[in-house]
């Protein structure tokens, strides 16, 4: 479980801390001893002091720092001991890659584990349950030792340590757990420790298999310069997956992913707007959802640009109108409008970032958009597609399944064989593919077996969608979000126009 190379022991002179050191000394690896003051206690530096003097005693090298957790936390807005496990962690990361470490060890228990399951539980968390063995660099060695076996086996050693006199505060949520529930518990239930660890690795295996195919769920929509996901994916899994997702979308804007929110992220898959931690906005915008932070500052720097003001016009090929208008109609939430960079003359814009003069995605988009309206007009149903490699549009085509009696015959196979034909080739390795509806399973292998680089669609296939309904894990980049508006228009009216003419036959 512990990979090859040097270590970092973290070492608070606590009895279970002291126990790992000390088995360490039957390894041959370079272990590196680091301990953080956390500045809690008028006398903490005599601390380091004495798991100094340990480490010299056994030949290990030391680090140590100082930080003043508590006045951390207050100047942050934090939870003390949320704040303490952030330093301490990013403190012992330094150590390691100082050192070269390939893992950093902690002394957590089955005490510890314990603990940690229920205060979790209590707290509502939406995360996986309890500590995991191993997370990155992080190895946890002692989980399946209980504290007591780890001080019978310091008493047998000869070895003292050090008692904190803060671990008794039980103003502490885990202080309290420890020193006030869980002696009552194992009166009653003597196997409590063990029972509640054995809970957390049942959690973690379920997470092991669980976990990926969540992250499946959360596709990201590339057009926007903020977090945005696609909806269509997570309204149509079950509803264990979703908020699993849910949480792995608060994870990766550094938020704690509580229950509580990832029930308000249900909701706003809907359509409800409401604020999250930290300042972060979310909005639904047609099929997206938004997580718009609370400064943005993640547009790249555009020469000559300068942000949108009141009275600006543009002029997108139909005649002058509001830019924020144009925005509207870009699907641009009302937060982004506000700091999207334009060039402008006076308050006549000339370009807008990534949206004006329309990039080659959107041009494409039209042109399939355009190729589903030629498919209506044929009573088809109105997909259409466009292949692109190496910048040269090879083919176009639209769903022609009822003119050709054949249930294959949809768009973006039709644009495919097009474009093979036309290049004498098997595979367009590289080529991109832009089609209205999103591919079905059987598109989906065509286009994987012809090395299909990226697809880029414009509304989700609430049917037969290979993501949004299969959940099949696409090899490529798949897009979706453009000129979704427009096509899925196009898919309502002529389906609503064929239920009215299919109810007024005889």
């Amino acid at each position: 479980m512990v990979p090859e190379g040097g270590l970092v022991a973290a070492v608070s002179g606590g009895s279970d801390s002291v126990a790992l050191l000390l088995l360490l000394t039957s390894t041959p690896r370079k272990v590196v001893v680091a301990h953080l003051d956390h500045a809690l206690r008028p006398d903490s530096a005599q601390d380091a002091l004495w798991v100094r003097a340990l480490a010299e005693r056994l030949g290990y090298p030391f680090e140590s720092e100082r930080l003043e957790v508590a006045r951390l936390a207050e100047e942050r807005g934090g939870n003390l001991e949320a704040t303490a496990r952030e330093l301490r962690y990013g403190f012992l990361a330094k150590v390691a890659k100082k050192h070269q470490a390939q893992a950093i060890l902690t002394a957590h228990t089955e005490d510890d584990q314990a603990e940690t399951v229920l205060l979790q539980l209590l707290q509502g968390t939406g995360r996986g349950l309890g500590m995991r063995p191993r997370r990155g660099k992080v190895v946890r060695p002692l989980l399946e030792l209980s504290r007591s076996t780890l001080r019978a086996y310091l008493k047998c050693k000869k070895q003292d340590w050090l008692e904190d006199i803060s671990n008794a505060d039980t103003s502490l949520d885990r202080n309290y757990l420890r020193h006030e529930v869980f002696p009552r518990l194992k009166q009653r239930f003597p196997q409590t420790n063990t029972s509640l660890a054995r809970f957390a690795a049942i959690s973690q295996l379920d997470d092991e298999a669980l976990d990926p195919l969540a992250e499946q769920l959360l596709l990201r929509d590339q057009r926007w310069p903020c977090p945005a996901f696609r909806i269509a994916p997570l309204l149509q899994a079950p509803a264990g997956l979703r908020r699993r997702a849910l949480r792995q979308m608060l994870e990766q804007i550094n938020l704690r992913p509580e229950m509580g929110w990832v029930m308000q992220l249900e909701r706003a898959l809907q359509g409800e707007a409401f604020t999250l931690p930290e300042g972060w906005q979310v909005r639904r915008r047609d099929g997206t959802l938004f997580l718009i932070p609370p400064v943005l500052n993640t547009f790249p720097a555009w020469r000559g640009s300068r942000l949108p003001m009141p009275g600006d016009l543009i002029d997108p090929g139909k005649g002058l109108i509001r830019l924020m208008d144009f925005f509207t109609e870009h699907g641009v939430p009302l937060e982004l409008k506000q700091a999207w960079p334009v060039r402008a003359v006076g308050n006549i814009v000339q370009e807008v970032w990534n949206l004006w003069p329309q990039p080659e995605d959107l041009e494409h988009m039209r042109m399939a958009l355009e190729q589903a309206r030629l498919a209506r007009h044929s009573h088809e149903v109105p997909i259409g597609a466009v292949l692109v490699w190496e910048e040269e549009v090879l083919a176009v085509a639209h769903n022609q399944v009822e003119h050709r009696r054949d249930a294959t015959a949809h768009a973006e196979l039709l644009a495919l064989q097009k474009a093979l034909h036309k290049k004498q080739a098997k595979v367009l390795p590289g080529a991109t593919i832009y089609v209205t509806l999103e591919p079905c399973p059987m598109c989906f292998g065509a286009l994987l077996e012809a090395q299909v680089r990226r697809v880029v669609y414009a509304v989700e296939n609430l049917k037969a969608g290979a993501v949004t309904v299969h959940r099949m894990k696409p090899p490529f980049a798949w897009e979706g979000g453009w000129l979704e508006r427009e096509s899925a228009r196009l898919l309502r009216d002529f389906f609503s126009q064929k239920r009215a003419a299919e109810q007024g036959g005889p």
